[in-house]
């Protein structure tokens, strides 16, 4: 992983191989998962090695009453595109992205329906347990910061041996 066109078509191919994984786990005829939708909506803006950023526009069903992006859309998300950033670093952990035990979101202001944010998604670690994530999301416009995150996964490797 050398150049910066292969780290982001390395993100993109875990965002694609999540998205199908996702989509054989649905049932004929079932409402896709959240995963596939969120994967299908954002692109990647820029990657860098420990440094994904990610574009998204604010859809109605991403709002809450008040025509601003829900509190757990934004959770959502930085939860799963946080994980994108660690397929960025040549690593022998975390092959398949490991599971959430602890996420922290401070929302710092409003995004309206129809703006587009960006998800700043850092790697802070990554160990043989667990990967520590960081997510800053921007208002695309006003630079705005909409929300940050914290991240910290559970390796699921040996879980996924056994399948």
């Amino acid at each position: 992983m050398s150049t910066p066109n292969n780290y982001k078509q390395h993100v993109e191919e875990w965002m694609h191989y999540m998205s199908t994984l996702s989509q054989s786990k649905v049932g004929e005829g079932s409402e896709p998962r959240i995963m596939d939708d969120c994967f299908k909506r954002v692109s990647v803006v820029t990657a860098e090695k420990d440094r994904v950023v990610y574009e998204l526009e604010v859809l109605p069903k991403d709002c809450n009453a008040s025509d601003n992006f829900h509190g757990g859309a934004i959770a959502t998300l930085i939860d799963m595109l946080t994980s994108g950033a660690m397929f960025t670093q040549e690593r022998k952990y975390f092959r398949f992205a490991g599971v959430s035990s602890d996420l922290h979101i401070s929302y710092v202001s409003a995004a309206p329906m129809g703006s587009k944010v960006l998800f700043d998604c850092r790697v802070s670690k990554v160990g043989a347990n667990l990967a520590n994530l960081t997510c800053t999301v921007y208002d695309k416009t006003s630079g705005r910061i909409v929300a940050t995150g914290s991240h910290t996964k559970f390796n699921t490797d040996a879980l996924w041996a056994k399948l």
